[in-house]
């Protein structure tokens, strides 16, 4: 397991799970240079051969993104559209209405649930170990 944090938010990869947790600190509202923190780093872990991969992200704390934010995540996502799998938990209502535009607009294989079980189930449907 490799973790990696920024002042908003903390990355943990398992290469035997391909997957990546995400949690943000309290407050968090993403901007561009968080967009560029969670892509480098998961573009150092997925590698290249287009294995397929998760991201499972508790959403806690999160207030909200901006537009930089969303553009660099969404052209990172659309880039790996067939084999990026993201799971959410504990959006609140704002959030809620900004991923499920993300989601639409991009196309990507991304869906929110009530609970980490439910998550965690969906992934494993998908193919991820978790």
């Amino acid at each position: 397991m490799v973790k990696v944090t920024s002042p908003s938010t903390e990355i943990s990869w398992s290469a035997r799970e391909r997957l990546a947790s995400v949690r943000y600190m309290p407050g968090t509202m993403l901007a561009s240079k968080d967009g560029d923190f969670l892509i480098e780093s998961l573009s150092d872990w997925i590698g290249k051969e287009g294995e397929p991969f998760a991201v499972f992200a508790n959403a806690a704390g999160l207030h909200g993104t901006d537009a930089e934010y969303r553009a660099r995540a969404s052209g990172f996502f659309r880039q790996h559209r067939d084999t990026a799998f993201i799971a959410l938990i504990n959006l609140g209502p704002v959030i809620h209405v900004v991923v499920e535009l993300f989601r639409v607009g991009t196309g990507i294989q991304l869906k929110t649930f009530a609970n980490e079980a439910a998550a965690r189930s969906w992934l494993r449907a998908k193919g991820i170990a978790v």
